[in-house]
């Protein structure tokens, strides 16, 4: 036969065995609270998780984990076989970048953009999200092979230039002659193969991509060319990669991984975090204090009650820890309820995007929505932190309910 646990039996019983409404009404708000304070961390956390890795996906959807610039003279092929057979290397792909002005009829101003090279077909596997935009480098071959030179533009630029799939605009590129007065700006007309929309509002609002072999026609003097891209297997083991490229290309080679790229962004963002964690555990803090108050009132209603056990030859330690049971089963079950609050509100956020940002806004946190995705890890430590403070706040209670004196307590009224 089972053995009865008694201090879990009487705090279940004491819990649910109120008569009265004040106690009833405490422990509801204690329970409430906590679950509330619980849901506001989940959320938070699933928040600041969800921006992480959601920026961290799109920059990696647009560029390479690892970005290499050799010097120049050697022979192409050469080096892409050579990158191919570094270890952790997926795929590799040339790239370049320059910046430029485009103009239309909806905007003869001028758009600033940054011009993209993308290399046909590689490119389309080390950026990943370009790669996925449907029969892109069949339009960009249509499109060359009717003498036009094709372009891709992002969602945001082209509602700003009024341009759309098939439309024509003019690119126009720039250089220090071009900066200092010596030479007239190179303008050529484009047409439009594809519009894309990847939700990052770098390349939405920004980006214009052409084709390798277009861009070393209207690349400007001084356009940094031979760079590669490659795409990594697992992206958290970029060092490797990076070590063996720089061994590979020599000292004088420059070699970047998207952790360097991007390490000042996501060391601020880890920061933040932990900020705010700490800071919304308060409100779990705040709220594990109202389980304080229920026990309290919970102690003065069951006051006979506990003289009567004292009486039975219950001892000092069992009414201590049916006290502090009690109080873990109010708080622990406000954190359950509000975790699971929590994660449902992030996966409807989530699922209808529901925060979205407006096009300035989008400039400032790069997306143009917010997705929330808690991690188990921070799951598990707010209900650990929550926990130990609920149990911290039946500390007291059941310290005073343990030294409570048997007669005082069978004459209470």
């Amino acid at each position: 036969m089972e053995e009865l646990n008694v201090p879990a039996f009487l705090a279940k019983r004491f819990l649910l065995g109120s008569r009265r409404g004040l106690p009833k009404t405490v422990s509801l708000l204690a329970l409430f609270g906590v679950a509330l304070g619980a849901a506001s961390l989940v959320v938070a956390m699933g928040l600041m998780s969800g921006y992480r890795h959601e920026l961290a996906e799109k920059l990696a959807g647009t560029s390479a984990e690892v970005i290499a610039m050799p010097v120049p003279g050697a022979n192409v092929e050469e080096q892409r076989s050579a990158l191919r057979a570094l270890p952790n290397v997926a795929a590799v792909a040339r790239t370049a970048f320059a910046p430029a002005l485009l103009l239309s009829s909806r905007a003869p101003e001028g758009v600033d953009a940054l011009v993209k090279a993308l290399e046909l077909p590689d490119g389309l596997t080390t950026t990943r999200l370009l790669g996925a935009v449907p029969g892109l480098a069949k339009s960009f071959g249509e499109l060359e092979a009717k003498g036009v030179t094709p372009v891709l533009l992002g969602a945001g630029l082209a509602k700003r230039l009024g341009a759309s799939p098939g439309g024509t605009i003019v690119l126009e590129t720039s250089s220090a002659a071009l900066a200092a007065g010596l030479a007239v700006a190179a303008r050529t007309p484009v047409t439009v193969a594809a519009v894309v929309e990847t939700g990052f509002s770098e390349v939405d609002d920004g980006w214009v991509v052409v084709p390798l072999v277009v861009f070393e026609r209207l690349a400007p003097p001084g356009a940094r060319q031979g760079v590669w891209e490659m795409k990594l297997v697992k992206a958290s083991a970029s060092a490797e990669t990076v070590a063996a490229a720089r061994k590979l290309l020599g000292e004088s080679a420059t070699v970047l991984d998207w952790k360097v790229l991007n390490r000042d962004l996501f060391e601020a963002l880890a920061v933040q975090q932990t900020l705010l964690f700490i800071v919304l555990t308060l409100i779990v803090a705040v709220a594990a204090g109202t389980v304080v108050s229920s026990l309290v009132v919970l102690l003065a209603e069951k006051t006979r009650d506990v003289g009567v056990l004292a009486a039975l030859g219950a001892s000092p330690a069992l009414v201590a820890r049916t006290f502090r049971l009690s109080g873990i089963l109010l708080g622990g079950s406000g954190l359950v309820l509000g975790t699971l609050f929590g994660l449902a509100v992030c996966f409807l956020l989530t699922v209808f995007r529901v925060v979205r940002f407006p096009p300035e806004i989008a400039k400032v946190y790069y997306l143009t929505w917010m997705p929330f995705r808690p991690e188990p890890l921070h799951v598990l430590g707010i209900l650990a932190v929550g926990l130990l403070l609920v149990l911290g706040a039946s500390a007291l209670p059941a310290r005073r309910a343990a030294r409570m004196d048997p007669a005082e307590a069978l004459r209470y009224e």
